[in-house]
Parts: C-alpha cells; sequence; structure tokens
C-alpha cells in the first residue's frame, strides 16, 4: 500500500531549492509517509483461509515475491474510484490524471468542491505534493 499511496520520493531540483540538486530529500522514515497501524480501517475485517493446499507453491506457500507486493494497487485504485464519485458529485465527469504516490494532498486536490475549485482547475494533474 505504501508504494502507490504514501510513499513519495522528492529530490532536488527546482521544485524543491531546499533539498541539494540531484539528492534524495525522502531517505528514511523520518521525510517520509510508511504506513503505520494508525492507517488500518477501525472496522478490518480479515479472514484467512483454512485447509487450501497450493501442492505447486514453494513450501505450500500461498504467495511469494510480487504478488502481495502488486496488491497494493487494489487500494490505488479503489481511492481512484472514490476520486471519481466525489468528482461526480461535484459535477465533474470524465477520466482524470492520477499519478502514484496517490498522497493524501494529490486526493483532496484530485476531487475538485468549493476548496479546491479556487486554488486549481479540474483537469488539474499534481506530480508531487510539495
Amino acid at each position: 500500500m505504501g508504494w502507490l499511496c504514501l510513499e513519495e520520493m522528492i529530490w532536488g531540483d527546482r521544485a524543491h531549492p531546499w533539498v541539494r540538486p540531484g539528492h534524495l530529500f525522502t531517505k528514511g522514515p523520518g521525510t517520509y509517509k510508511i504506513p503505520t497501524a494508525n492507517d488500518i480501517p477501525v472496522d478490518f475485517r480479515v479472514h484467512l483461509l483454512q485447509n487450501t493446499p497450493n501442492p505447486r507453491a514453494v513450501h505450500s506457500s500461498k504467495a511469494v515475491g510480487e504478488p502481495p507486493f502488486h496488491l497494493g494497487a487494489a487500494v490505488y485504485f479503489a481511492l481512484k474510484d472514490a476520486v471519481y464519485a466525489a468528482r461526480e458529485a461535484a459535477g465533474v465527469t470524465g477520466w482524470f490524471d492520477l499519478d502514484p504516490p496517490a498522497t493524501p494532498e494529490k486526493l483532496r486536490m484530485a476531487c475538485v468542491d468549493d476548496l479546491t475549485v479556487a486554488y486549481a482547475a479540474a483537469d488539474l494533474r499534481c506530480l508531487m505534493s510539495c
């Protein structure tokens, strides 16, 4: 979830003059948002599969490597669908850009409502949150 929704890399460039040119600002947990226990929904129901053998997997594992990594895409697209619904409620329809990571700042600006319209057009493409 973090790589598509929270972990934004910020490099030193003209848009970020406080960072030395060519250097990565978001080097660790002090400078970017790592998902924590506080990011889990209050009502989070999970059911684990019982007695489901997988004879083709290594040591009967259910997923190894990329499959669990790419499950974060489900969160990203669920957030994008929520923004579509908010935009439709505001009378804005059609496709819009939402480049990953879908940070809270980008999601807020993409929703298009009375607050955001004063600062950005409905077709704004947020490239970075900062």
